[in-house]
């Protein structure tokens, strides 16, 4: 057996060098993989002097925010690094720059207040990925940027004008990465905002979190549910949810239980206060509660035959009927997915 040699120079004097890499495959192997990890450090440093460039350089963050985004960073370095990392390989780069919060995102709660920093990190890189897979990158970063994407139209009981819409809520934004909202003519009435995920069974929505109109909600509300023939705004939106859920071959919808919200975590306790019954809803809707402590909503709602309907009322629920099927097939039909 022959080993390759080198002759290398030491204060004048040649010594022999065994090439110990042509010794095996197993060399170059290791060569390969530190070359490629030098690599993937170097797009690390690249993304983090983007980050930092982006974030500190902000006109409308104040010292402290970007004291604590440097702090956060360095206490947390591989998940940060790995998500500054994604968002300057993605089409979410542009974004950053209009929506620094973005940068912010994996340093705070996201969805469930339980999970880890990793985790969080998975579900923001899933949802951003599924979404430019589903909808394509160009309409994905429309969505990112606040295009809103109307998927549904239709009247209620007096000819009011209702419309459903997808698009990135600024104040729902730490509760889901998409918000599905119900509009009447131009005033948004309630909404839910959910993920994208992937897990063991194929693609999963995750809900984080119901919210309503700031002024006179209760009143618009009560009007809108009796403009839907009956049909609660938040039961609508879950059924429309459902619907959207199908189209896409979805094999499941996790829904946040009220005690694992975000805003229960405790940096929010004194801050922020949860009115929604998040428990009650899912349950209306026909949910179980997980291990967890989240609640699994079927993809299809138990539905009654109209036989079975008190006689007095079969005609509001068949008007009722007849609006979620408008729903579902206005969905069906301008849902853009790829």
């Amino acid at each position: 057996m022959s080993y390759n040699h080198q002759h290398c120079e030491t204060n004048g004097v040649k010594v022999d060098q065994m090439n110990w890499r042509a010794l095996s495959p197993a060399g170059k192997l290791l060569e390969n993989d530190s070359v490629k990890k030098h690599s993937e450090l170097g797009a690390w440093l690249a993304s983090l002097r983007w980050a930092c460039r982006v974030r500190l350089t902000d006109s409308n963050s104040n010292l402290k925010s970007k004291g604590l985004f440097l702090l956060r960073t360095a206490l947390r370095p591989r998940t940060s690094l790995a998500w500054f990392d994604y968002l300057h390989q993605s089409y979410l780069r542009k974004t950053a720059h209009a929506d620094i919060s973005l940068l912010d995102t994996i340093h705070r709660p996201f969805f469930d207040r339980t999970i880890d920093t990793a985790t969080r990190l998975d579900l923001l890189q899933n949802h951003f990925h599924l979404a430019g897979a589903l909808f394509g990158k160009n309409l994905a970063q429309e969505l990112a940027h606040g295009k809103e994407i109307e998927i549904a139209s239709f009247q209620g009981k007096n000819q009011q004008e209702f419309r459903l819409s997808l698009f990135r809520a600024c104040d729902f934004k730490r509760e889901g990465g998409l918000t599905l909202g119900l509009f009447q003519d131009s005033h948004l009435l309630q909404c839910l905002s959910f993920s994208f995920d992937r897990s063991q069974q194929g693609l999963v929505i995750r809900v984080g979190g119901v919210q309503s109109c700031k002024q006179n909600a209760r009143e618009l509300i009560r009007a809108c549910t009796k403009s839907l023939h009956g049909i609660q705004p938040r039961l609508l939106l879950i059924e429309a949810l459902r619907c959207i859920a199908r189209e896409i071959n979805c094999s499941g919808i996790e829904c946040i239980a009220k005690k694992n919200h975000i805003y229960q975590a405790w940096r929010y306790r004194f801050s922020k206060c949860i009115k929604a019954e998040y428990d009650s809803l899912w349950e209306s809707a026909g949910a179980s509660q997980h291990s967890n402590g989240n609640y699994v909503l079927p993809l299809a709602a138990e539905e009654k035959p109209l036989s079975e309907r008190p006689a007095n009322k079969r005609s509001e629920y068949r008007a009722r009927d007849e609006l979620t099927r408008i729903i579902r097939d206005a969905i069906t039909q301008r849902l853009p997915v790829m």
